[in-house]
């Protein structure tokens, strides 16, 4: 009976050993795919990221030279353009200060040739002096989510990109154009935007500069603030000039953050909102808010 007990014993003790065992194992494995699996996603990512920074330096090559050098595909017809004002100030001195100014226009190599190989949905470029906002901007044909959830180089995953939606035209000639980019942990993407939280940094660093083909568009940041999480350009009636005004009143008396009442905003002007993610807040979004300068550029 005592043998008999012995064995039974012994085979409970095997039976839960090879559990225990059985389930070492299955916890080792799961380990080991999720080790894999942020791995791949770390890779991704730098990888992306990568890119990016191979692409900013790219373009930025002319920053540290004269500026009689100067600034190519962008910047050179923009010196143009200035000359040209300038030999129209006489008689036309209020359009020459309202194109260009007196705004320092960061100098850019834009090859747009070589930066459709890198993507062909690659349109124009966005440059926020005081931040690490320096990307190409993109806008896939079919689908809005492609680049919140894709990257330039077609792998899924973070950082994804700068983009806008296929409901705006890629001429900026939209009432508003709306910017899309992650809030990155790593001060990447859309994430310094929260910069402009601060009042000092909001009114010391007021311009966004839009390369798109031979011309550079002029923002002034007139708001900076924490909306909630509708799509701008499915919420609002931007048709009419009725409804754009309302926007504008909406944003200048029902917003609290930091805003500027000198820039002026008007239902005839052409506004770039940038939105990103607000940390811990999924259900908002923080927004910067810039209208173009330079119409005559369009």
């Amino acid at each position: 009976m005592m043998k008999k007990n012995e064995k039974t014993i012994q085979k409970k003790e095997k039976k839960q050993f090879n559990i225990y065992k059985l389930f070492t194992v299955l916890l080792a494995a799961i380990l080991l795919v999720i080790i894999g699996i942020m791995l791949r996603n770390w890779i991704v990512e730098r990888n992306a990221e990568k890119q990016y920074e191979d692409l900013a330096e790219s373009v930025n090559r002319l920053q540290n030279q004269d500026s009689d050098n100067a600034i190519t595909s962008a910047g050179d017809q923009q010196d143009a353009s200035i000359e040209e004002m300038e030999t129209e100030t006489e008689d036309t001195p209020e359009e020459s200060d309202s194109a260009i100014a007196g705004v320092d226009i960061p100098q850019k190599q834009l090859d747009w040739n070589e930066l459709a190989k890198v993507n062909p949905d690659i349109y124009a470029w966005i440059c926020i002096p005081g931040t690490q906002v320096d990307y190409p901007m993109l806008q896939h044909p079919t689908d809005n989510t492609y680049y919140l959830n894709y990257n330039m180089n077609g792998t899924r995953g973070y950082p994804g990109c700068i983009y806008t939606e296929k409901e705006n035209n890629k001429d900026f000639t939209d009432f508003n154009t709306v910017v899309y980019g992650h809030n990155m942990r790593n001060k990447t993407m859309f994430e310094t935007l929260h910069y402009y939280e601060d009042k000092a940094f909001f009114v010391n660093n007021p311009y966004v500069y839009v390369y798109r083909g031979d011309r550079v568009l002029v923002y002034e940041i007139f708001a900076a603030y924490t909306a909630g999480n509708e799509h701008i350009l499915h919420s609002y009636d931007f048709q009419t000039q009725d409804g754009r005004q309302n926007y504008v009143n909406q944003i200048e008396k029902g917003t609290s953050g930091n805003q500027r009442n000198d820039v002026e905003v008007t239902a005839d002007s052409h506004i770039l909102t940038l939105s990103t993610c607000i940390s811990g807040k999924a259900k908002n979004r923080y927004l910067v808010q810039a209208v173009l300068l330079n119409e005559d550029d369009l």
